[in-house]
């Protein structure tokens, strides 16, 4: 018989019957009178077709059957218990996978901090990064992506999301470059040159234009010679002068760092831009969920101080 048919309510009064083999101890210990005590035997002696509690000369014992069920119901009762106590999450010693959508800069950028932080508060933790698809919001519903962190062109408007920081698109070139010695340039002049460029919906890059999804900014919706997947290969192209990349700031602040690359603003566009983390409902109130956003919070809210 499927539980559903059950009622459910008898379980605390079978569980005190057993326990003091008496109906007017186990109606005490449940609050409930003695003839409501005996009424509910009643409907548990035909529900179990077995009499549970019989006459033994002055006292009351339990059958065969009811023995064997005491350990069983505890063990039962133990289990319902803990599904209602608080949940607890410990980092430091849970064993577990996050899968985060990112693109390749800010997987970056995130993993240059995220390594230090997990090896000292989660050595259990494992971080898979994942490319961010533009149906983003299906692959969250369906548990196959736990957070996502990327710009927000108001793309999935349904998902959950916080802001973290503001990053614009800038220009790269090599320090050789005839533009290098400039702190800015406009799109014709930038346009003189080969340009690559990165289309940051990397899972549905298509030879069509209009199989492109608009991101609102002509630096990113802009059409090159060459388009990239992800912004490594999109930077390190202009190493070779004259190419020229059109790029997230906030990957080129550190390569600059440690590559001959010169960084230019772009004059006459609007370059800026809000990255954000994106999560779905069903994980908004997951304690494991809330102490992954708020490790990814500290490893991008202040993103240009960590080179």
């Amino acid at each position: 018989m499927a539980i559903r048919s059950k009622n459910l309510n008898l379980i605390p009064i079978l569980q005190a019957l057993l326990q003091e083999e008496s109906v007017v101890r186990a109606a005490d210990k449940v609050g409930l009178s003695q003839p409501a005590m005996s009424g509910a035997l009643a409907r548990l002696r035909d529900l179990m077709a077995d009499p549970i509690l019989v006459r033994v000369g002055r006292t009351m014992r339990l059958t065969p059957r009811a023995e064997r069920m005491r350990g069983k119901l505890e063990e039962v009762c133990a289990q319902i218990e803990l599904l209602f106590e608080p949940e607890i999450f410990d980092p430091a010693s849970a064993t577990r996978v996050f899968y985060i959508a990112a693109p390749d800069y800010l997987a970056y950028i995130i993993s240059q901090a995220l390594m230090p932080f997990l090896a000292e508060h989660a050595p259990g933790i494992r971080v898979v990064f994942t490319e961010v698809q533009f149906d983003l919001d299906r692959e969250m519903r369906e548990g196959n992506v736990d957070l996502a962190v990327c710009a927000n062109f108001g793309h999935w408007p349904e998902l959950s999301h916080e802001f973290l920081f503001k990053d614009r698109i800038v220009v790269a070139v090599a320090n050789q470059h005839p533009l290098a010695s400039r702190a800015s340039a406009t799109t014709a002049d930038i346009f003189q040159y080969p340009s690559i460029s990165y289309f940051y919906d990397t899972a549905h890059i298509q030879l069509r234009e209009a199989e492109f999804h608009p991101t609102g900014l002509t630096s990113l919706d802009h059409s090159t010679s060459i388009i990239a997947s992800d912004q490594f290969t999109s930077v390190l192209a202009t190493l070779r002068p004259p190419t020229v990349s059109r790029c997230n700031a906030a990957l080129v602040e550190r390569l600059i760092a440690v590559l001959p690359l010169t960084m230019l603003e772009i004059e006459d566009e609007m370059t800026e831009f809000d990255t954000v983390m994106f999560w779905p409902a069903q994980t908004e109130g997951s304690l494991e969920h809330e102490w992954l956003r708020t490790a990814i919070r500290q490893c991008l809210t202040r993103p240009r101080e960590t080179a």
